[in-house]
């Protein structure tokens, strides 16, 4: 084991960091929709996942790798977009790309990244990967994907589960709005944990923002949902995704996809990958897990590349996907978690539990490869 011992789960790392974490940055990154029904089920589907293993065969070696769109990473997770990441831990998007680099696996920034797109591509230039909200407004959208090219990110993300601001019950109590403006209750919560107010009001940290698109606000006072109603489309449209294929020349991927027949759509309209997800229980509290949606995508897999994420915080569960169908699962509040607990090193952590447990897992399993790991290892 290549990790702080003290904190062997991610788990474990959630409760450091909810200790750590002012009430209303911990709440934005641990919370739900509406009554959060659909975060919970999402652990409960993955854990549903059986797997049975095969002995009488040598595991001495393992392979990790996960080959996604000319790319070898040595490892068959990435990190998931994350917005505001800046506010849940000071520097914490650097720290997740020095991390992913290192590591080599996918980084993929936000739209509603606290960090410059630039600046990212610059500390991660060979696993960068940016997830796009896409604006309403055309120039603005060919205008961020100008910038996205010219830095140098390797695959485009395009988010289309977010047609409308989510109703979060624990941002609405907790006053989260931007610009980041502090409550007298947010001033307590920040008196209570010195070293995160300390390092996120610093000049050099700088006060969390959408930095990226702050110049597209039209009102300095909009409240977190109504800012991202605003911004961006109103439902993602075949027709814009058409274009958003034109004007991007490199690998495509659309995230937030579960419908088979939208899976199938954008295939015809030339996507490279899909990202099956219900944005971690945060946008429908109906909706179905990525799990059930991820077998529902059976079909599909031998025509594109297929990745997950929601729910998902051991190296078994990322095992539990591959048998599925899934090429390669994105993790995001257990990276979280991580920079929580422990500030930069905590990402660092993430990534050697992860691998420790998708080694130890296959390994139990009776598999010497994760890109052998499918179907035949579910329970019948």
């Amino acid at each position: 084991m290549h990790y702080d011992p003290r904190f062997p789960s991610i788990a474990d790392l959630k409760r450091r960091a909810q200790k750590r974490m002012p009430k209303f940055a911990f709440d934005y990154a641990d919370g739900g929709i509406d009554e959060e029904h659909g975060k919970r089920r999402n652990r409960a589907a993955w854990q549903a996942v059986i797997l049975t293993p095969r002995y009488l065969r040598d595991v001495s070696h393992t392979d990790l790798r996960a080959r996604l769109f000319a790319h070898d990473y040595s490892l068959p997770f990435g990190v998931a977009p994350i917005g505001l990441g800046n506010m849940l831990w000071p520097r914490a998007e650097r720290a997740l790309a020095r991390a992913a680099q290192q590591a080599n696996i996918p980084y993929v920034l936000s739209t509603f990244s606290t960090t410059e797109l630039e600046t990212i591509a610059q500390v991660a230039p060979d696993v960068c990967w940016f997830q796009l909200y896409v604006p309403q407004q055309v120039a603005v959208m060919q205008d961020l994907l100008r910038r996205v090219k010219r830095a140098g990110y390797r695959v485009l993300v395009v988010t289309i589960d977010i047609p409308v601001g989510a109703k979060r019950n624990r941002e609405l109590k907790n006053g989260l709005k931007l610009p980041f403006s502090v409550t007298p209750m947010m001033v307590w919560q920040c008196m209570l944990h010195p070293t995160w107010s300390l390092h996120t009001f610093t000049a050099t940290a700088g006060s969390p923002d959408f930095v990226n698109i702050a110049a597209y606000r039209t009102r300095a006072d909009q409240g977190l949902a109504q800012f991202i109603t605003d911004f961006t489309m109103h439902g993602v449209t075949r027709e814009r995704l058409a274009m958003i294929r034109k004007l991007w020349d490199g690998p495509l991927v659309i995230k937030g996809v579960q419908h088979i027949r939208d899976m199938q759509t954008a295939l015809k309209i030339g996507v490279d990958g899909i990202i099956i997800s219900n944005h971690g229980g945060r946008q429908l509290d109906a909706a179905p897990t990525s799990a059930h949606s991820l077998r529902a995508a059976a079909e599909i897999g031998a025509q594109t590349t297929v990745m997950v994420d929601s729910g998902l915080r051991t190296g078994l569960d990322i095992v539990r996907a591959k048998a599925l169908g899934a090429q390669l699962a994105f993790c995001g509040r257990s990276f979280l978690w991580g920079v929580g607990a422990l500030g930069a090193r905590g990402a660092q952590q993430v990534a050697h539990i992860l691998h420790d447990e998708v080694e130890r897992t296959l390994k139990q399993l009776g598999c010497d490869t994760f890109a052998r790991m499918d179907q035949s290892w579910l329970e019948a």
